[in-house]
This record gives C-alpha cells, sequence and structure tokens, in this order.
C-alpha cells in the first residue's frame, strides 16, 4: 500500500511541477537543439557512427535515419554551409521520426535554451542516477500548490451565504481548487495506464 501511495504521490507532483498543461510539450525537448536526440546525433557525426541515433527511432525507420545519416557524414570537401545543411537535415529527419514514434507532430527544430526546467532536472536526475533531490523539489511544489488553493476556497466558503458576491467570490475560488486537483489526478491514472 505504501508503495502505490509514493507511486501516486510521485506522479501527482510530477503533474503538479509540470502545471498540467504543459505535460504534452514535456516531450518535445526532443525537437531542441540542445534536447537529449539532436545532442546524441551531434555526437553521432563526430565519431562517424549511426548506431547510437537508432534506439530513438522504430526499426522499420533505421534505413531511413542511416541513409540520411550517411549522407551528413563529414563533408568537408563541400564546405561549411554544406556540412550545416546535411547536419541540419539529419536533425529534422531524426526528430520528425522520433517524434512520429511517440505520436506526436513534428513542427520543426527548436532553438537551445527552451527546454521546460522539470523536463532538465528530470534528465539532470537520470544522469546522475539519484532522484531524490528532484521528488523532494517537486513535492514541495505540488504541496504549496494545492495548499494554497484550498486555503483561499476554505476561507471564502465561510463567507458563501452573506451575498451573491461573496457566493462568486467562493465559486471562483472553489474552482480553481477542484480543477487543480482533478487535473493532477488526471495526469496520475494517464500516467498509470501508459505504464502498463
Amino acid at each position: 500500500m505504501k508503495s502505490i501511495l509514493r507511486k501516486s504521490l510521485l506522479g501527482l507532483t510530477v503533474a503538479s511541477i509540470l502545471n498540467i498543461s504543459v505535460i504534452g510539450n514535456a516531450a518535445a525537448h526532443c525537437d531542441s537543439m540542445d534536447g537529449p536526440v539532436i545532442m546524441e546525433a551531434k555526437s553521432a557525426l563526430s565519431k562517424g557512427d549511426v548506431t547510437p541515433l537508432l534506439k530513438w527511432v522504430p526499426e522499420s525507420e533505421e534505413a531511413r535515419i542511416k541513409a540520411v545519416f550517411d549522407q551528413a557524414t563529414p563533408l568537408g570537401e563541400l564546405g561549411s554551409e554544406a556540412q550545416e545543411s546535411a547536419d541540419q537535415q539529419l536533425f529534422a529527419t531524426l526528430v520528425e521520426v522520433h517524434r512520429a514514434s511517440e505520436g506526436a507532430p513534428y513542427s520543426g527544430i527548436k532553438p537551445a535554451g527552451g527546454i521546460d526546467p522539470a523536463v532538465t532536472a528530470a534528465d539532470i536526475a537520470l544522469k546522475n542516477g539519484n532522484i531524490d533531490s528532484l521528488v523532494a523539489k517537486i513535492t514541495e511544489k505540488f504541496e504549496q500548490n494545492a495548499r494554497e488553493r484550498f486555503t483561499a476556497a476554505l476561507m471564502t466558503k465561510s463567507k458563501a451565504g452573506d451575498s451573491v458576491v461573496e457566493g462568486r467570490e467562493f465559486v471562483k475560488e472553489y474552482v480553481q481548487y477542484v480543477h487543480y486537483i482533478e487535473g493532477v489526478h488526471n495526469a496520475i491514472a494517464a500516467t498509470a495506464e501508459h505504464a502498463h
């Protein structure tokens, strides 16, 4: 039971720090110039080895990625503009295929620096092999948000019957509180469904 509760709290807090509405965008960090897909593509190009890139795409798309990679492999004799163009074609194709495999649309390569801080923190935790600090920060953020919404709803509830204006103020706070909790819960439920 404790394990289930911890998993639920973790899902709840992850959804919270991502502010529920940006969960769909979290996966979009793969289309950023400083995201993991393109960073790995740059490394693969420098080593001349396409193999590390193949994990980002379905097996059915390996040949396509290999072909684009071969076209981008050092074109020094053609100049830096040709090389940059070939590299960008590889990045675009790789990201497009990866995003399609996630069921997400491709909308171009995004500049570096736009990755959501929560996604960056998740990547750092994975790199460091320890999620404790991330979980603590997320849990703290969820608790703060939930308590603020709860307190506002509770404070306005006591005056809700005093007048229509006071009643509307309560309803406004109540809706924000309930929708926040509902959104976090739905994010957890969706996460749990994807895990099975």
